[in-house]
């Protein structure tokens, strides 16, 4: 089989193409997701808004059936497209497509059948609001559809080629927005904003896939079932990773999807809504940073198998560059945050302060994961951690429905249950298992540890002297949103300087 269209540039060149264009597309698109939101509340109300963060939510826990297989198969393609095996990549591809078929079937169903606990899950505002049902099927019809698709993304992933994923998501999404804000406007109905939501997923799709068939070509040829079955090998470590992969899934599902589940339940839909103002914009961030560095699992797979030598030092470059990040990030929050969302959508959507510091604390812990977990998939180490993400998750349902229950905290206890599980578990143990079974070199965690307390404990006094120069400047509007920011990142500046400064002395002995 003849193999025209494969990836053959540099890691490097791939991980700055990939990661530049899934930076900027991003970026873009999340101001126009600001400004859709903006009108979804203007137009909808805060109680739609909050109806459909708990689907997405709904929706993520629905996802598990996938049983973290594209991180599998991604991990099992990277051998054959390093080295220009077409067969080996036809096998994968064709029976990735056709487990993903099945598991599309299973979310239908499994999706279907919680249709009844829906007024259980919502509360009173089931039967206030209109078209609950519909939309929820909707969302469904969403994430259903995508499943035949995944193979095609999956594939680009591997093959370092991210940046037609980017490109095909960023033009359809865009002009799916606009419509959806002409939408909102003109017809107030959060129905059909579901549904271009829906046209939106299955042309980008549609477009991947036909983007797919240009690059692999070798894909579209007939093949007989029987010489698509593949290896023992394979197999194992599709099994094994995929099984790790569903450790991972349980764990974080729980640990975040579940919020939205449990504020609606205890404290309200309308809080879910509030709270998902602010978790758009930490999770615009994260996603931000998840997919400019998306691309490097790939390139840190291709790299583990062409240069292994080089994957410590990249590592560590990896952990002081989201180091940097979070020193500039977190304080513009801390101090942001208040004045931001008053200004953006009123006083009343604003909350406490408690709630908002344990916000920015679990995004920073999710932060620093980034690079362990990214090494992770790339070394297909899915199978080591297996039991890791279940106990995480067991933990921070016992402890937030504690907080809940017994100490009456509300939202707090929400997120304080998040803070606590993530400390006590994997802040520490995916470290380990990078270390230990990547590297082979555990003696090197010792360094790490010392360093990860030193930049969380830095980035804390960033913080706190951001905090302390602003907290007693008065004003309000755009002006004093600005002079605040400017406060702050003149704060970031300077410790960011010394820092550098001191990881390029350390670096040079």
């Amino acid at each position: 089989m003849v193999i025209e269209h494969m990836n053959n540039n540099s890691i490097k060149f791939n991980i700055f193409k990939n990661g530049s264009i899934a930076g900027i597309t991003f970026i873009v698109s999340m101001v126009m997701k600001f400004i859709v939101r903006t009108f979804f509340i203007k137009f909808l109300g805060e109680q739609y808004l909050g109806l459909n963060g708990l689907y997405t939510s709904i929706i993520q826990v629905l996802s598990l059936t996938d049983l973290g297989m594209e991180a599998a198969f991604a991990f099992v393609l990277y051998r054959p497209i390093a080295e220009n095996d077409a067969d080996s990549i036809f096998k994968i591809v064709k029976n990735l497509k056709k487990i993903y078929e099945i598991v599309g079937l299973l979310v239908l169903i499994i999706g279907m059948l919680i249709v009844p606990f829906l007024k259980y899950i919502i509360g009173d505002n089931f039967n206030q609001l209109n078209h609950v049902v519909l939309i929820y099927f909707i969302f469904l019809a969403t994430t259903v559809s995508s499943y035949f698709f995944t193979y095609s993304r999956t594939l680009f992933n591997a093959d370092q080629r991210n940046y037609v994923i980017a490109n095909i998501n960023f033009f359809v999404t865009m002009i799916g927005n606009i419509i959806q804000i002409l939408t909102i406007m003109y017809f107030k109905n959060p129905v059909l904003f579901s549904l271009l939501d829906l046209l939106i997923t299955i042309v980008s799709n549609l477009l991947i896939s036909m983007r797919v068939k240009r690059y692999y070509p070798f894909l579209s040829i007939p093949f007989d079932k029987n010489k698509v079955k593949l290896s023992y090998d394979i197999k194992l470590n599709l099994i094994k990773n995929s099984i790790g992969g569903l450790s991972n899934k349980i764990g974080t599902i729980i640990v975040f999807s579940s919020d939205n589940i449990l504020i609606s339940m205890f404290v309200g839909l309308s809080t879910v809504g509030i709270y998902n103002n602010y978790t758009m914009i930490t999770n615009s961030i994260s996603g931000l940073i998840s997919r400019i560095i998306q691309p490097m699992t790939a390139s840190i797979g291709n790299m583990r198998i062409i240069e292994p030598e080089k994957s410590i030092a990249l590592f560590n470059k990896f952990n002081q560059l989201i180091y940097y990040v979070l020193i500039f990030i977190m304080p513009q929050l801390f101090i942001l945050f208040p004045p931001f969302i008053k200004w953006w959508i009123g006083e009343k959507y604003v909350l406490s302060m408690s709630s908002t510091v344990l916000i920015l604390i679990n995004i920073t812990l999710q932060l620093v994961r980034q690079p362990s977990l990214t090494f992770i998939d790339a070394y297909g180490l899915q199978w080591v951690q297996k039991w890791k993400a279940i106990i995480e998750s067991i933990i921070n349902m016992g402890l937030s429905l504690v907080f809940i229950l017994v100490f009456r905290m509300g939202l707090d206890g929400i997120l304080l249950g998040t803070t606590v599980s993530t400390i006590i578990t994997v802040s520490w143990y995916e470290p380990y298992v990078v270390f230990k079974y990547g590297f082979h070199d555990i003696k090197l965690i010792i360094k790490f540890t010392i360093d990860y307390c030193k930049r969380l404990l830095t980035i804390s006094i960033v913080v706190l002297i951001s905090w302390t120069l602003t907290k007693d400047i008065s004003g309000e509007g755009l002006p004093f949103l600005i002079l605040l920011s400017l406060t702050s990142l003149g704060v970031s500046v300077m410790i960011y300087s010394f820092s550098y400064l001191n990881f390029k002395i350390s670096q040079n002995k």
